[in-house]
């Protein structure tokens, strides 16, 4: 077969695949006074046109105090230079011979794009988007007209594409009978049975060029000088605008002499000596102890499921392959030789090479 025609063979399903991406579902959009994703517009999709989907009910756009859409949509002003004001409803964005394309279709490609993609500007990503969109529906159009769906080509890729969406849908189904709540539960249980209790500290410092100046800083505190307000005016590193708050953090957080100093102090301690590191000369207040909470069960469903998923589908494979009347040969289709692997070749033992 020349290489042409194994293209032409494979064309059917892209083309197939990609009508299935565009053509799912739909999508509402609000008014926007700020740059967002893609993924962001479609988190705060708050209703639609009737004659495309139901409205959505209940649902909050992401900037705080925004009127209702449909009021937005009505008052919203012309948009300024490199501002993109997005009004409720699915309109069409694009017309190719005839058939359209909504901006649903656009936004659902764009949601099969690279996450990274996904999270630039929808300004940016938008108009990629579009125009992907176009081509393919150019394409589309070529291949119905063509009547490709009668080529024996695109019939062999289908038969192809069946048995795998057959494959997957039974498996997904059986794997999915064995993964039920409790064992979702026992799961997590176990998991956070074998994690151990860490200590953390959440801290203020106040980093200084000189052991001098960071005495005069502990003398202000003495005296009552508020040390958030200290850190503000006088911290040369990084946390100075938030008054030197670091946060919670474990001992292997911080270098080494950091970390001796904080977790020698209690709650409320200020320390009565600088503390020198690598940065240079801390001063470090002690706002909370606590053991570091454990991950809830909300936060660890999703990986353990997908764990689960594997451990299952792994089990069933090898109990089915028990079942199984398997006749294996080597790559000429000749009966393996002991001590063989599926290439037909005997491996050298390398414990007897030892």
């Amino acid at each position: 077969m020349s290489a042409n025609k194994k293209k032409s063979m494979k064309l059917p399903i892209i083309l197939g695949l990609a009508v299935i991406i565009i053509g799912i579902g739909a999508v509402a959009f609000i008014p926007v006074e700020k740059e967002e994703t893609p993924a962001e517009f479609i988190e705060n999709a708050a209703e639609t046109t009737a004659d495309t989907i139901e409205p959505a009910q209940g649902e909050e756009t992401a900037a705080e105090d925004q009127a209702p859409a449909a009021e937005q949509a009505e008052a919203a002003p012309q948009a300024a230079d490199g501002e993109m004001i997005v009004k409720t409803g699915n309109p069409v964005v694009a017309r190719v011979d005839g058939k359209d394309i909504t901006r649903v279709d656009v936004y659902r490609f764009i949601q099969t794009m690279p996450a990274n993609m996904q999270q630039m500007p929808a300004t940016t990503v938008y108009p990629v988007a579009l125009d992907q969109v176009i081509n393919t529906r150019i394409v589309q159009n070529k291949a119905e007209s063509a009547n490709i769906e009668e080529s024996d080509e695109y019939k062999a890729e289908m038969a192809i594409a069946k048995q795998q969406i057959a494959r997957n849908v039974y498996l997904q189904k059986q794997v999915d009978e064995k993964i039920t709540d409790k064992k979702v539960k026992k799961a997590y249980d176990d998991f956070i049975k074998g994690q151990e209790d860490v200590q953390e500290r959440r801290a203020r410092h106040i980093l200084l060029e000189t052991e001098d100046k960071a005495k005069a800083v502990i003398d202000r505190i003495k005296a009552g000088g508020d040390f958030a307000a200290l850190a503000q005016e006088l911290s040369t590193g990084p946390t100075a605008a938030r008054g030197g708050d670091l946060g919670y953090f474990a001992r292997t957080d911080m270098v080494p002499e950091f970390a001796e100093a904080a977790f020698s102090m209690n709650k409320d301690d200020v320390s009565e000596t600088p503390v020198q590191t690598q940065f240079g000369w801390h001063v470090i207040k002690i706002e909370d102890i606590r053991v570091r909470p454990k991950p809830t069960m909300e936060q660890m469903e999703p990986a353990i499921r997908a764990e689960l998923r594997r451990e299952v589908f792994d089990e069933l494979i090898q109990d089915w392959r028990k079942d199984a009347n398997i006749e294996q040969f080597d790559i000429n289709g000749e009966p393996l030789k002991e001590g063989a692997n599926a290439t037909g070749l005997v491996m050298p033992d390398p414990q007897a090479a030892e």
